[in-house]
């Protein structure tokens, strides 16, 4: 985990935390624009997950 091409989302973030300042402008930021993907797909496939929960259920 020394590589910072390998870290996972968490630990790149506290990349932005220093000592004595930490800048949640970017934190935030980063967070906005790494959700907003899994939200995007959530929504178009939301009819599709709703589907499967409702054939599971019957007999």
């Amino acid at each position: 985990m020394s590589d910072k091409e390998m870290f996972t989302q968490p630990l790149g973030w506290n990349t932005f935390k220093g000592e004595y300042i930490s800048y949640w402008n970017y934190i935030m930021a980063a967070s906005m624009v790494l959700t907003l993907p899994a939200l995007a797909i959530y929504a178009f496939f939301n009819r599709y997950f709703i589907q499967s929960v409702t054939f599971t259920g019957g007999k």
